[in-house]
């Protein structure tokens, strides 16, 4: 993984250091940048869930991706700046809020001295971190 390149693909200019500060502005860097996209799956397109192939799309060629594509290269960036982060089966509600099958989506668990639900990869969703 080149931390350089992705962190500039973010625009990401605070310190690259595993801290609640740093959790929030790597969130909101993220999400202000890359967009949430799902061409590939329309076009049917070869989705590839693997660390090299989600930065070539994703920093390489300035792409977007869908929730497991972002927040799997999102992970992956968190863990190479030393964050502790879990990958998170989760379910999207819909307006009679029911939930949709499992793996329907996929989250992140980042503990410091307290945990964080982050979320790079829903579209429509929160920028800024809020703790759990």
């Amino acid at each position: 993984m080149n931390t350089r390149a992705y962190l500039e693909r973010i625009n990401y200019q605070g310190p690259p250091t595993a801290s609640a500060q740093s959790l929030r502005q790597l969130h909101s860097a993220h999400m202000r940048t890359v967009p949430f996209e799902n061409l590939d799956i329309h076009l049917k397109r070869p989705i590839v869930l693997e660390d090299n192939a989600l930065f070539d799309k994703i920093v390489t060629r300035k792409r977007g991706g869908f929730c497991y594509e972002l927040n799997g290269l999102f992970a992956a960036l968190l863990r190479a700046l030393g964050f502790d982060v879990v990958m998170l089966s989760a379910g999207v509600a819909n307006p009679e809020r029911e939930f949709g099958p499992d793996f329907d989506h996929m989250a992140l668990l980042v503990t410091l001295e307290q945990s964080w639900l982050a979320d790079v990869g829903f579209g429509d969703s929160f920028v800024e971190l809020c703790q759990s």
